[in-house]
């Protein structure tokens, strides 16, 4: 939340304050008292206005703190690794995806893996990050934290031999223990 939607809410919560000290004080003031109070602030226009304009304050304050920080993802498009006066490098992400299932595939206790490839973006300000989260199917008995460790590295090491990136965040996820023969493997007996 920006300081400008700090000092709204700072403002709102004080008026708030003040009205619910009213609104309590109003069952020890009799009911003809504070009708003829309230009767010359809503004939005047400007004060409708105002109190209007306070209620959408109040409502885009509220927007704001049910909104919070949620970082910007994409799975679609191109990542950019390189901009210059020229023009720009980039990849598609299904093309960092399959060279992600490629690689998680030729490692050992992985039987499917899918992946996928987010540009993410903190902030409006912040530089976009590519993020991989990979969804795997590993064979029984094997060790998950040293896999994942080991998938997480594979893939860290192909993406920056192949396009020069560094510290791309990588979030593995086991979906399943099988025991089952990848497609296109065939054991011989």
């Amino acid at each position: 939340m920006g300081i400008i939607n700090r000092f709204l809410l700072f403002v709102s919560m004080i008026g708030l304050a003040l009205l619910s000290v009213l609104v309590l004080c109003m069952g020890v003031l009799p009911e003809s008292y504070w009708l003829n109070e309230i009767h010359p602030i809503l004939s005047r226009r400007e004060k409708v206005a105002v109190s209007d304009v306070l209620l959408l304050v109040a409502l885009h304050l509220l927007g704001v703190s049910l909104r919070g920080r949620a970082e910007r993802t994409h799975e679609r498009g191109d990542f950019i690794l390189l901009q210059g006066a020229e023009g720009g490098v980039r990849v598609a992400l299904p093309a960092i995806r399959a060279m992600a299932e490629r690689t998680l595939l030729s490692l050992h206790g992985i039987r499917m893996a899918k992946v996928r490839a987010q540009r993410v973006r903190a902030s409006k300000k912040a530089p976009e990050t590519l993020r991989l989260v990979l969804d795997l199917t590993v064979s029984r008995g094997t060790p998950v934290a040293s896999l994942t460790e080991a998938a997480a590295a594979a893939i860290r090491t192909e993406l920056r031999e192949t396009m020069g990136l560094e510290d791309v965040a990588v979030e593995s996820h086991i979906t399943a223990f099988s025991d089952a023969v990848p497609a296109g493997k065939r054991r011989v007996v």
